[in-house]
């Protein structure tokens, strides 16, 4: 890959600087007097690269063969890339044995660990498609996620936490294990299903276990098909924040470009082709997309070490790595951030040391709470938004490293390079500058599309390439944009538009509060209510009516939730820690119906 890295934009107002260099990076807009429509481009003279998954690991093999590649710290094993080629290597060798062809979708269900990274690797080189199925799915959403992408074969553990997999799978089809070990699936549940691959040293009726699946390819060879840069490798089943995932098909193409221009705007690419090594810590779940670009992509473009602190998210695991293995580089939602904070407070003062340059958050916005307590505890460090979605290999805006905290806080980043934004009204038409509409995204990173799927994919890019996100966004003219929230989400009472962060942001600033969502519920009269759901910091108590008044003279009064619930368990969430407020909806609807 080449070091050419300029933002070159019309319209300048001005240079910034990035790692030293000063570049451009307004974006080319509609600037006519009379045109102010919600328009924006991310012009870069930085070229779009043709390359593959399994090329750019081969290129990091052959340059850094004794580079440090992957550190699983739970599992206690270390991997420099030459090493991780040689696993790769054994399960190309097995996946070829078992008769899989160019194109057949491979699914893996299991929690983070080294194996998956080899799997995900292995797929890549042979042209298969990685399906990746949440672990924490039951046997309808296991069934569900396995027909809808038609796997062939499926790569599991026995047990992982309170989930026994193989118990599962029966639930599915009782007859599924009534077959000799080591032999193909048959099951009439999952009739595309023909090998079950178990990382296990126990002999299991019906599958694989991993020697003898490794045995299958020990005296084999392969040949690594041509794979194209915009092939379909990885699907990814979209988070079920508003009901059944689908199954987003991502290329190599979308996602190795959107991962470069990721690091490149942190200036770590730069920094790895300067010789400033960085340490990436992955406290999320590879099985997501913002996981799969920043964990596993990323560091095979910048040739830099990755860090899994365990299986799932354990704030004392993250802290700790942070610390032992003095990361420069952190990722996840703000929930994540936010426990990983709890837990390094919790240190002796002797022990809170840590080399923490950068952190990224997605999913959600960095609030100003959050910002104001990562610097507080990480003052060297800077915590940067990241914006994006499944459908977009994930990232569309980001933050500069130079952004003001001002812009941090208040926006989701600039658009990123070669990527086009607009947003539009409810009948399809740009809206002005700084006015809330549905934000459309086209480019290089959109998705091939929805697996199976075509109505789906229809209704999400329209016959100009332009992907529908289903999110409230406002874009303003110096391409910097800010998420509102879910179209979906937004609350419409007594027609009033009220946008759920607005009313969140506030009720954070309550010193009891620790986190808060705020949603609607339906209405006779008004057609919707607002509502919230509260959960107390530790140690705290406040009630119903203390929100209200706190509320009162501060926020407009239709803005004060009509409904407050004051929250014991955690929010419920995908297991890439988005808060299900569906859930919580219902959750709340029943209650009320219950006083009625």
């Amino acid at each position: 890959m080449t070091n050419s890295s300029l933002f070159k934009i019309r319209n300048l107002k001005g240079l910034r600087t990035l790692n030293g260099h000063k570049i451009h990076h307004k974006c080319w807009r509609n600037n006519h007097h009379w045109s102010k429509y919600s328009y924006v481009c991310g012009a870069s003279s930085d070229p779009l690269r043709a390359y593959t998954i399994g090329g750019i690991f081969n290129d990091a093999v052959q340059q850094t063969p004794d580079r440090e590649f992957l550190v699983s710290r739970h599992e206690n094993k270390r991997y420099t890339f030459a090493a991780m080629d040689s696993e790769v290597d054994k399960l190309c060798r097995s996946f070829n044995a078992l008769g899989l062809q160019h194109g057949d979708r491979v699914g893996i269900w299991m929690p983070n660990c080294a194996f998956y990274y080899s799997v995900i690797i292995a797929t890549a080189r042979l042209g298969l498609i990685l399906v990746n199925v949440n672990p924490a799915y039951q046997s309808d959403e296991l069934k569900h996620s396995l027909t809808l992408a038609e796997v062939k074969c499926l790569v599991t553990l026995e047990k992982f936490k309170t989930q026994n997999y193989p118990e599962i799978l029966e639930k599915v089809d009782a007859d599924i294990w009534k077959r000799p070990p080591n032999t193909p699936v048959k099951s009439k549940k999952l009739p595309t299903l023909e090998s079950v691959i178990f990382y296990s040293e126990n002999s299991l009726n019906g599958a694989f276990n991993l020697q003898t699946f490794l045995d299958l390819g020990s005296n084999t060879n392969y040949s690594i098909p041509k794979v194209q840069p915009d092939e379909g490798c990885n699907i990814q089943f979209t988070s079920g924040t508003t009901g059944k995932p689908k199954a987003a098909l991502l290329n190599h193409f979308g996602l190795i470009n959107n991962a470069y221009f990721i690091m490149k705007r942190l200036g770590i690419y730069d920094d790895v082709n300067e010789g400033k090594l960085h340490k990436m810590c992955c406290p999320m779940p590879l099985f997501h997309a913002f996981a799969l670009s920043i964990a596993v992509v990323a560091p095979l473009v910048t040739k830099s070490t990755v860090y899994l602190p365990s299986a799932h998210f354990d704030p004392k695991a993250t802290v700790d790595v942070l610390t032992e293995e003095k990361c420069t580089f952190i990722f996840g939602t703000p929930t994540v951030h936010v426990d990983t904070m709890s837990a390094f407070e919790k240190l002796p003062p002797e022990l809170q040391h840590n080399d923490l340059k950068i952190a990224i958050t997605g999913g959600a916005p960095c609030s100003p709470i959050l910002m104001s307590k990562f610097k507080n505890m990480f003052p060297r460090a800077k915590i940067l938004s990241l914006f994006g979605m499944t459908e977009t290999s994930p990232c569309s805006f980001q933050n500069f490293t130079d952004d003001s905290d001002e812009r941090i806080k208040s926006t989701m980043g600039f658009i990123q390079d070669h990527v086009e934004a607009k947003v539009i009204d409810t009948n399809g038409d740009m809206v002005p500058f700084g006015t809330p509409g549905e934000l459309l995204i086209r480019g290089y990173l959109n998705m091939n599309g929805y697996f199976n799927d075509e109505e789906k994919t229809k209704e999400t890019i329209d016959s100009n390439g332009w992907l529908h996100t289903g999110d409230q966004f406002v874009l303003y003219e110096d391409g910097y944009g800010n998420h509102v929230g879910r179209l979906k989400e937004m609350i419409i009472r007594g027609g009033e538009n009220l946008f759920p962060k607005e009313i969140e942001y506030f009720l954070e600033s309550h010193p009891s509060i620790s986190q808060v969502q705020v949603y609607g519920i339906p209405d006779h009269r008004m057609g919707e209510e607002v509502c919230a759901s509260v959960i107390v910091k530790e140690g705290a108590t406040i009630t119903e009516a203390d929100i209200k008044a706190y509320s009162k003279g501060k926020i407009a009064h239709f803005k004060i939730p009509k409904h407050i619930f004051i929250e014991k368990d955690a929010f419920p969430k995908t297991a890439s820690g988005k808060v299900q407020k569906y859930r919580l909806r219902e959750m709340a609807m029943q209650r009320i119906s219950s006083l009625t």
